[in-house]
């Protein structure tokens, strides 16, 4: 008498792998989510250039700075997530250079206010080492995935 069947699936062979498909966002959807996005950034810079009551501009500056180095922290994640390229990456450098820009502003709108010259050049000298740093490291990480793209391409697919 023949033992009876495995339940157990056979495990796959070599090329018969079908990736899940998938899931597509309605173009809607996605500008409905783009657009509200955007409205909360605008609101919240908004915030904190009109409503907060900072007393100086280098304040605002200052909070400005931080707030666009928090999304450029969020959208580098995001893009670290979905690898949507054409909208993740510039979103990420965009607000990367606006709180670079920001931070600047707040240095040197401080040393207009009376802030001593030693610490306004300190400063400056600490936040472009800050930005040279995150260039290096995006620069190397670009190179990285470049090797690793070309790496991918020399693979022969086996049907």
């Amino acid at each position: 008498m023949p033992p009876p069947p495995s339940t157990i699936p056979p495990p796959p062979q070599g090329g018969s792998f079908q990736p899940i498909p998938a899931r597509k966002v309605s173009s809607a959807a996605l500008a409905a989510a783009t657009i509200l996005t955007f409205l909360i950034i605008g609101l919240i810079f908004l915030y904190i250039f009109v409503y907060a009551g900072f007393p100086t501009d280098w304040d605002r500056y200052w909070w400005a700075g931080l707030t666009a180095w928090i999304f450029t922290f969020i959208f580098f994640w995001v893009h670290a997530a979905t690898h949507e390229d054409p909208v993740t990456w510039v979103l990420k450098w965009m607000f990367f250079v606006l709180g670079a820009v920001f931070f600047y502003a707040s240095i040197l709108t401080s040393a207009a206010a009376g802030a001593p010259t030693g610490n306004t050049f300190l400063y400056l000298i600490v936040l472009s080492v800050m930005i040279l740093v995150v260039l290096l490291f995006s620069w190397q990480a670009e190179r990285q995935r470049a090797a690793d793209a070309d790496r991918r391409a020399m693979r022969k697919r086996t049907p």
